[in-house]
């Protein structure tokens, strides 16, 4: 999928509103408890009423694809500007930004350093199974359009006029998961310039 020539680009958060963070993200749990560690950093980014640590994350699940073995949701709250009407509990209402994201920016940090991994990549996603459900020998990255979020439209994407692979338009997030030379062999194969 993520070879494969699709006109789109990139959306922009001042138009589609972060539709992505609709329904939260399932994040390895010891990452849910590197964020909780640095709950006085991130607090002051989010409005007063979503202060309490106790109701950031819900759901604590066994699983095998996440490093710890783990992995616990975010929670949503009610938002009347997100298309779901409903967002995830770090998501900025002001602004439309990760309160995560902008806590590490205001710490000198990069903008990724906590964001928990799955944010960062969508509509990207690292598939564990093929489609039999048979466990891959190491894990796939594919463009994760036939969950039900991205067809509620947040794809991450808008229409435009020029078609090229998919992965153009997620450059950051391919990086973030295959690294600067595993994008750059993606752009080898598809036969286009590297941006990077």
């Amino acid at each position: 999928k993520l070879l494969a020539p699709k006109a789109a680009r990139r959306c922009e958060v001042a138009q589609c509103r972060a539709a992505c963070c609709s329904d939260g993200v399932w994040v390895d749990y010891a990452q849910a408890q590197r964020i909780i560690a640095r709950a006085n950093q991130i607090r002051p980014f989010l409005p007063p009423d979503r202060h309490d640590i106790a109701t950031w994350f819900a759901e604590l699940h066994d699983d095998a694809s996440f490093p710890s073995g783990q992995c616990i949701g975010t929670t949503t709250v009610a938002d009347p500007a997100d298309p779901q009407r409903t967002t995830c509990v770090f998501l900025r209402p002001e602004d439309r930004f990760c309160a995560i994201q902008a806590a590490s920016m205001a710490q000198g940090q990069p903008a990724w350093s906590l964001k928990p991994y799955y944010c960062c990549l969508y509509p990207l996603v690292d598939e564990c199974e093929d489609d039999d459900g048979q466990p891959l020998a190491q894990p796939r990255l594919t463009l994760d359009d036939s969950n039900s979020l991205f067809m509620r439209g947040g794809s991450c994407s808008v229409a435009c006029e020029i078609a090229e692979p998919v992965f153009q338009a997620y450059v950051e997030e391919v990086c973030l998961a295959l690294g600067v030379d595993g994008y750059r062999e993606l752009c080898r194969r598809a036969g286009v310039r590297p941006r990077l």
